[in-house]
């Protein structure tokens, strides 16, 4: 396929007890004008193995020491040729098989710049927590609400605003989306597209994860550190009463 609609980019290190159904997924789709890139950080464990078997479904692969997720994602960004480039998770998983299908329905002929749905957690005891909202600048600037895992961003965007910023370990995402101009074109939804385990690296060192949107947004210029120290204890605050009513947060 020379020029798929969607480029799927999956990082990996030791990710062999959960990448084979994430994999299932990709390829249960209906939806078939898409290809699958995978970075793997060096794996010891089987992963490469596993790579090694899926080779033919592959349009790249690597396995090298990596400085992580965020520098693996650029490195398998510069071998993407989709229209739209989507990122998942090694234990994250299509919802269903009719999942990319139904985006591309609904984006239709059209141009957006982000197309967001949205995303359920899964826990341990096998609970669903769905979320994810529509694309709002004035909304992304206070937190994070869009459901990144599974989002289709134009790959033009990494050409223009410059690739995932390495020198944040778990919301590099974040700083990326925050360059964005607040006129992109944002298309949501509302449909339930991807699995998430609970237990991802964001909620494993949540006070990394705060620390870092605190950065990010006190040195992004329409945010500043002012409203970043407002945000940040706003955040705060709101983990400990989320944990005692037993509210995802």
């Amino acid at each position: 396929m020379d020029q798929p609609k969607v480029s799927i980019i999956i990082a990996t290190y030791n990710a062999a007890s959960t990448l084979e159904a994430c994999l299932a997924s990709v390829l249960a789709q209906s939806f078939h004008a898409w290809e699958l890139l995978i970075a793997d950080g060096g794996s010891t464990d089987g992963t490469l193995e596993l790579i090694k078997r899926h080779a033919q479904n592959l349009a790249w692969w690597q396995s090298k020491p990596d400085a992580g997720i965020y520098d693996a994602w650029n490195q398998a960004i510069a071998h993407a040729k989709g229209e739209y480039v989507t990122f998942l998770g090694a234990d994250d998983a299509w919802h269903t098989p009719s999942v990319l299908c139904k985006l591309f329905d609904a984006i239709d002929q059209r141009a957006f710049d982000i197309i967001t749905s949205r995303g359920a957690l899964l826990s341990r005891n096998g609970s669903l927590h769905e979320f994810g909202n529509p694309w709002d600048y004035s909304k992304v600037a206070r937190r994070m609400t869009i459901c990144h895992p599974g989002a289709l961003h134009r790959r033009e965007l990494f050409q223009y605003y410059g690739p995932f910023d390495i020198n944040y370990q778990i919301s590099a995402d974040y700083e990326f989306l925050l360059r964005l101009p607040s006129s992109i074109r944002s298309l949501h939804v509302p449909l339930h597209t991807i699995d998430i385990a609970d237990g991802g690296i964001s909620r494993r060192r949540r006070w990394t994860m705060l620390i870092e949107r605190y950065r990010i947004q006190a040195s992004c210029r329409r945010i500043g550190p002012v409203r970043a120290a407002f945000n940040f204890l706003d955040k705060l605050w709101r983990i400990p009463v989320a944990k005692v009513l037993g509210i995802q947060n």
